[in-house]
């Protein structure tokens, strides 16, 4: 359409060459073939593994560390998990995710990413101590942190398309007692009923109505 040139050296594709343009779409169903072939290989083994109780994430959730004797191991990091239980607990003390990031960028709590910075020897980010709402919730709402593995939470719709979209629970095969549990399955699920019926304080006075989270308005 813009009048390009491209040329393949590999694939010994040349766009002004008629004959190398014809040829073309064929070497492209080939290439294709081989990629969705690739994917199918790579999903089974994932499935396997997720299917057998292996975790498929790479890296640990933010309390949890590899065993240094065994990478497919996890193991509490004792500074890291602190931190997560007084965000459960800052929680179930009646504390919104704005409240409790509020508390810890007050109280200069390292944030996840400053903390794997610091952590790793690496460049530590500009603002160490801001916590994102994001971030609260994300760890107020992982399961693992009762000691259970959580495998396909999230799915593709094909191989061609990098983005990530969120399973339904019914799909999620859950393995207990993967892990040392840094936070209680009581409190745990506490939180999320709570979580459920998100309560927020009044503008004026900083407390929180007696049916905050239970009466709406009914327009």
């Amino acid at each position: 359409d813009h009048n390009i040139r491209f040329i393949a050296v590999n694939s010994g594709v040349d766009s002004a060459n008629l004959q190398d343009n014809d040829f073309t779409p064929f070497l492209n169903i080939i290439n294709e073939f081989y990629v969705k072939d690739s994917s199918k290989k790579v999903k089974a083994s994932m499935k396997q593994k997720g299917e057998s109780g292996e975790y498929l994430t790479t890296n640990p959730p933010y309390g949890y560390m590899k065993d240094p004797d065994n990478k497919k191991r996890w193991i509490v990091d004792e500074a890291a998990a602190e931190v997560v239980k007084r965000i459960f607990d800052l929680c179930v003390a009646g504390k919104g995710p704005m409240q409790i990031a509020k508390a810890l960028t007050a109280g200069k709590v390292l944030t996840v990413k400053a903390y794997y910075a610091k952590r790793d020897g690496k460049t530590m980010p500009d603002n160490p101590y801001r916590w994102s709402v994001e971030s609260i919730r994300g760890i107020l709402e992982r399961p693992e942190y009762t000691g259970c593995t959580v495998n396909f939470k999230t799915y593709s719709k094909s191989h061609k398309l990098k983005k990530r979209l969120q399973n339904a629970p019914e799909n999620y095969r859950i393995f207990p007692d993967t892990q040392p549990a840094i936070i209680d399955k009581n409190v745990w699920e506490r939180v999320q009923e709570l979580r459920a019926n998100k309560r927020r304080p009044a503008k004026q006075a900083q407390r929180q109505g007696l049916f905050s989270g239970l009466l709406y308005c009914s327009d």
